[in-house]
């Protein structure tokens, strides 16, 4: 009994030991995501900057007739 308990706490450190050196992968995913977002955030500025011209456009047409 003594033996499988040894056994058992020994196998828990090694699991423990490796799931420090294991790779992050939801690390990376947070990353991934910051970075699709960040790209989101300047297209969409982008297009209202896009879209603030156009209606600039449209107003200074609509003046002139």
């Amino acid at each position: 009994m003594i033996y499988i308990i040894l056994i058992l706490v020994i196998v828990g450190l090694i699991v423990l030991g490796l799931s420090y050196f294991k790779e992050d992968s939801i690390k990376e995913l947070e990353t991934q995501i910051e970075g699709n977002s960040i790209t989101m955030m300047q297209e969409l500025y982008k297009v209202k900057k896009k879209l603030r011209v156009l209606e600039e456009e449209l107003l200074i047409s609509n003046k002139d007739k």
